[in-house]
Formats: structure tokens, C-alpha cells, sequence
């Protein structure tokens, strides 16, 4: 038995008592905050995301690792209650949320939070928030507000819990608030349903790309319902895990005034986010100089210190598609080539081609101090592009705001652009405006069956 200092033990005391309070303040919030409470543009904002993370779905669904996921569906043979998206049949809420999740990750194309990704909280929160809220209003015939309302509070949930030190489980928190709120806990239970959830956890993930990366998000989607269901039946759960330093403090920084959904960026590229400011700059430069790759004798890519692991894999003909997407030379060499960056660039046949390596090599990565000092100040990621062409002459460009990010937006017709490529072809353009079209009449659904139907063949 360890024994404690009278010391210890105090620290002991304030950081339960802190933890608590965290829960509490969450909790309070996540029962109390109610459709009617929500401005106009977060309503719409919502919607936006919901579209894009049923691309993300629609993308995930149709790639080759997602067959073994719909496979292990048919296998377990559970109740048909709700929808898999991209799928021919239905399956339990939980294992809905679960391949839905999973499918979204897939692909690097998920939405963002630049503050929460440098401070600890959750980065990519609609890979999770989404399914999940899809799944248990699906299942409980909720209606779109409903739906909408509880995923504001995931998004919330997410962003503000943070830990830099240790990885807070703040995916798990935000995915029991939202199940929780759409099963109607009180405070007491949704405090417990975070708390069991955010234990019950995946507590780490592959620091390389593995094959089974991507079940990380399924997972922290079915384990935030299962602890929402716990919670109901009466079982306890331990106090919230943040940094008193970076957790947002709720009620005295903006919870229920400021929504964190309103600053999430949107990717429109499905790489890691840090790639997006080097694709921007050399897109924005084939296009002002019609860069050819023949005319490429050298480029030198500023980058953020914290964002240079993109550069650290080495990637060849075999290499797995899910690193070259982390891998900023060979997606450069890409969008030079071929004029693009989709999920067409990640195939088996693309990596496979000698030419994009051969680019790739001319390609370096170098930390820029000086960019690191202002990241990430009003969501800033800062990146300078330096292409040396062969007749000596330089293109340099630089980027500040990335397409995507809330000082850059992508306008609805990008928006919907991107999610009928994701979802198509395994959806027709005409099911693809229907979806659309249900999309921004969310809150007008008194039941959400409506819209999650059109999701499934």
C-alpha cells in the first residue's frame, strides 16, 4: 500500500476536486442548453457538418479495409436498427456508430480544430461527434433538433476538455455528452457517463499508420453510448481527466455563448492537415505560372517544428496509403504531377508509380522558427513554398490561412462538391441532392430515420 504525505495528499484532494468540477460544469451545461439557445449561424454551421462527415463516411465506406468492417457486421448478426452508410443492410446502434466512425477516418479528410490540436483537446471531433449523434437519434426517432443540439455539445465537449501531457480522452467525453443528452440523462448521470467512458477508453493509438488506425474513432464512438447506457442503469463513473492550465474554463470562457463548432476548420484535401498550407501555396503557384514537373530543379518547404513529422516517413512504390498521406513530399509531388489532391492520389496503382517518388526526392522539408511564433495564433498555420525551376528562376509563396480554415472558408458549393466526389459512386447525383437538400432541412425533421435512409444503398 502507498502512503501519502499530508502534502500529497492535499494536491490529491484539489485535483478530484478540480476533476469534479469539471464534470459538473460540463454536465450542467450539456442537460441545460437546448435548441432555441442557438444562434442562427451555428445551426447552419452544424449542417455543413454534417455533410461533410457523411462524405468522410461515403469516402471510407467504398475503400478496400472497409469490407472487413462491413464483413464483421454481417458476422455478428445483430438487430437491424440502423443504418451503415454505404452499406446494403442495417445493424445495431452501437455498431452503427462504431463502422460509421471508423469509415470517417479512413481517409485524413475530417474536420478540424487548430487550438485543440496544439493544446490537447480533440482535433478532429465529427468523426466521432457525427456518427455517434446519428446513430442514437436513428435509433430513439429523434428529431433533427434534437440531433443538432447535441452535437453543438460534442463539438464543445471535445474542443475545450484539454491535456497536454497526457492525452486527455476528450473524444470519449464529447461522444457520451452527445449520447447521453439524446438519452436525456441528468447532470448526476452525464457527469458519470463521461467519466466511465473517458476510463473505459482507447487510452493509445499506433504512433505509425497500422491498417487498424481508423478503428480508433469507431471505437471512442461506441464506448461514449455504452457508457450513456451504464450511466442510465445507475453505475458511477470517475471525475473528468484535463489540465487546469488549458482546459477552457467553461462557464467564465464562453460555454454556451461562444460555440466551438463556429471555429472548426474544414479540410479539402484528404491529408493531414499540415500539408494543407503546402498544397495551397503550390496549387496557387501552377496556377499564376503553370508549373510543369519537368521544370522542377528544386523545392523548400518552410514548415512549423511541431509539423514536421509529416516529413519524417520514408515512402516508396509499396508503400501503405495511409502513410503517404502523412507524407508531405509525396503528396507535393502528386499535386504537381497530376493537378490534384483526392483519394485518386492514394491507390495501390498511384503509389506504385516511379515518377511521383522520383519528384518527391527533389522535395525537402525544413523547420522554420520563425513560423513557430506565431502558431497558432488566430488559427494561423503559417507555411512559405520556394520552387527552384531549372532556368534559375524562384516561385516562392506563402500561406497563412489555409483553404478551410474559418478566415478561408470553403463555400457551399466547394462543400457540396467535395462530398458528392467522396460519396460518389456508390450514391447517384440525384440521391446525392436529395441527401443535400435533407442536410439543410435538418431541423425541420421530426424524426432524423428520414434523412439517415438516404444514407444506405
Amino acid at each position: 500500500m502507498k502512503f501519502y504525505s499530508r502534502v500529497e495528499e492535499i494536491k490529491l484532494v484539489k485535483e478530484r476536486d478540480a476533476g469534479l468540477k469539471v464534470g459538473r460544469q460540463l454536465a450542467e451545461y450539456v442537460t441545460s442548453l437546448s435548441f432555441k439557445d442557438l444562434p442562427d449561424e451555428v445551426i447552419l454551421q452544424t449542417k455543413k457538418m454534417i455533410l461533410d462527415a457523411v462524405g468522410c463516411m461515403y469516402l471510407g465506406s467504398k475503400w478496400n479495409v472497409a469490407k472487413k468492417i462491413t464483413g464483421f457486421l454481417k458476422e455478428i448478426n445483430a438487430n437491424q436498427d440502423c443504418t451503415v452508410v454505404g452499406a446494403d443492410f442495417k445493424t445495431d446502434f452501437l455498431w452503427a456508430a462504431f463502422a460509421n466512425a471508423s469509415y470517417a477516418q479512413i481517409h485524413d479528410c475530417n474536420d478540424g480544430h487548430l487550438d485543440a490540436a496544439a493544446w490537447g483537446g480533440t482535433s478532429h471531433v465529427g468523426r466521432v461527434a457525427i456518427p455517434t449523434a446519428l446513430a442514437v437519434g436513428e435509433k430513439l426517432g429523434l428529431s433533427g433538433k434534437e440531433v443538432i443540439t447535441a452535437i453543438v455539445i460534442g463539438y464543445d465537449v471535445g474542443v475545450r476538455v484539454r491535456n497536454h501531457k497526457e492525452s486527455t480522452p476528450s473524444s470519449a467525453y464529447l461522444s457520451a455528452a452527445i449520447a447521453g443528452k439524446l438519452m436525456k440523462l441528468d447532470e448526476n448521470q452525464i457527469r458519470f457517463a463521461m467519466g466511465i467512458s473517458g476510463y473505459n477508453s482507447p487510452k493509445s493509438f499506433p504512433k505509425k499508420q497500422a491498417d487498424t488506425n481508423f478503428l480508433s474513432s469507431g471505437y471512442l464512438a461506441k464506448v461514449g453510448i455504452e457508457s450513456a447506457m451504464l450511466a442510465k442503469e445507475g453505475l458511477f463513473g470517475p471525475p473528468l481527466e484535463d489540465d487546469r492550465r488549458l482546459t477552457k474554463r467553461f462557464s467564465e470562457r464562453g460555454l454556451g455563448k461562444e460555440y466551438e463548432i463556429m471555429t472548426m476548420y474544414l479540410k479539402p484535401y484528404p491529408t493531414c492537415k499540415m500539408t494543407a498550407g503546402p498544397l495551397d501555396a503550390i496549387f496557387a503557384i501552377k496556377k499564376e505560372s503553370n508549373l510543369q514537373a519537368s521544370e522542377v530543379e528544386e523545392i523548400t518547404i518552410h514548415q512549423l517544428t511541431h509539423g514536421m513529422y509529416i516529413a519524417e516517413s520514408k515512402v516508396d512504390v509499396d508503400s501503405y496509403y495511409k502513410t503517404c498521406e502523412f507524407n508531405l513530399p509525396y503528396i507535393m509531388a502528386c499535386a504537381i504531377i497530376d493537378g490534384e489532391v483526392t483519394d485518386r492520389q492514394f491507390t495501390e496503382e498511384r503509389i506504385a508509380d516511379q515518377e511521383v517518388h522520383d519528384l518527391a526526392k527533389k522535395i525537402k522539408v525544413i523547420a522554420d522558427e520563425d513560423l513557430d511564433a506565431i502558431y497558432p495564433q488566430n488559427n494561423m498555420r503559417p507555411t512559405i513554398v520556394e520552387v527552384k525551376k531549372k532556368n534559375g528562376e524562384i516561385l516562392t509563396k506563402r500561406i497563412d490561412f489555409t483553404w478551410g480554415s474559418p478566415q478561408n472558408p470553403i463555400n457551399d458549393d466547394d462543400l457540396y462538391d467535395k462530398f458528392f466526389r467522396y460519396a460518389s459512386p456508390t450514391i447517384t447525383e440525384k440521391r446525392a441532392l436529395e441527401i443535400k437538400q435533407k442536410v439543410y432541412e435538418f431541423d425541420k425533421l421530426k424524426d432524423i430515420s428520414i434523412f439517415t435512409e438516404l444514407l444506405s444503398l
